[in-house]
């Protein structure tokens, strides 16, 4: 049986502590069968990876107690949590999530009335890369507001994904989930609308990819949903990408080399005003973009947000 190779390695600087393996696999509590690509997130470590296509996880991490608390999340799933000096050959098993059951009905779609969603025209173009820095699987979303023209009923015809030309990405292949979200009363991404979200595969050399989501008859609630994306931190789509780094005015790190994980989506940068809802997902929950440090120069004073090209239908 192969397992992934090591996704992560914690190291202190004594380097004194004794190392752990964790090694496993993630099944569905009722079936059994694997779950491929399960987050796996140490969030008080602010570190994780995510399992392979056959629901299996490697992983080593040292200088961290045993009992450090790990969570394994999926969508479709209840969260579960387990110790680290658990995880030594143990299958974690996930209960199917029953908070969010999709409602049976019957959708007669017309494709009579069609409008198309594409904000990203005219504006700068910019990458938006895993937002944890390639230190745990994380996720992007931005809201789509239900439109007035759609009085009865209101279905997503297709997205466009579109990918960034980073050439250690571009030219490579990758795959990342899609899912469409509601909104709570906070105005933040909810429950999947999509129960089991979608995997894209990027082919190399892909500039975006276009997905078909009327098979799926996701009526648009009336408060809107959110498209989002998340990286998963697999094998095939890793990259490094070498940087320096500055600690103060006299110690410099040249060309220090960081694992980080594909594709790099395109983005735009908008201004902040009222009603402005992008988010991303740290180990702390859902964050709107504005929480941001956008000081740098190259962001100009303005916020970066996906760049989906969405299409409705009735």
């Amino acid at each position: 049986m192969r397992l992934l190779l090591p996704f992560f390695l914690f190291i202190s600087a004594s380097a004194l502590g004794q190392a752990i393996r964790a090694v496993g696999q993630v099944v569905d509590a009722e079936t059994l069968e694997p779950l491929p690509y399960v987050n796996i997130i140490l969030e008080e470590e602010k570190r994780g990876t995510s399992t392979d296509k056959e629901g299996r996880y490697s992983f080593v991490v040292k200088d961290i107690a045993e009992d450090t608390d790990v969570k394994f999340s999926y969508v479709g799933y209840e969260s579960k949590h387990a110790p680290l000096k658990e995880l030594k050959g143990k299958v974690i098993r996930l209960k199917p999530s029953v908070d969010h059951l999709a409602e049976v009905r019957l959708y007669t779609i017309k494709e009579k009335k069609r409008q198309r969603i594409n904000d990203f025209r005219r504006k700068e173009i910019i990458g938006l890369g895993n937002f944890s820095g390639g230190q745990y699987p994380s996720i992007v979303a931005r809201h789509y507001d239900k439109p007035e023209k759609f009085d009865e009923g209101c279905f997503i015809k297709n997205i466009e994904v579109r990918y960034f030309s980073v050439e250690k990405t571009l030219y490579g292949s990758a795959k990342f989930r899609l899912r469409i979200m509601a909104v709570d009363n906070q105005g933040k991404p909810s429950y999947d609308l999509l129960s089991d979200g979608l995997i894209i595969q990027k082919e190399a050399s892909q500039f975006k990819s276009k997905i078909d989501m009327l098979p799926y008859k996701i009526p648009v609630p009336k408060d809107g949903f959110f498209v989002a994306v998340e990286h998963l931190f697999i094998e095939e789509n890793a990259y490094f990408e070498e940087k320096d780094y500055r600690v103060n005015d006299t110690i410099i790190y040249r060309d220090v080399k960081l694992r980080k994980y594909g594709p790099v989506f395109s983005g735009v940068l908008e201004e902040y005003r009222e009603g402005f809802n992008s988010y991303y997902k740290d180990t702390n929950g859902w964050q709107k973009m504005d929480n941001l440090d956008n000081s740098n120069e190259v962001f100009s004073g303005m916020l970066p947000v996906p760049a989906f090209k969405i299409t409705l239908t009735d």
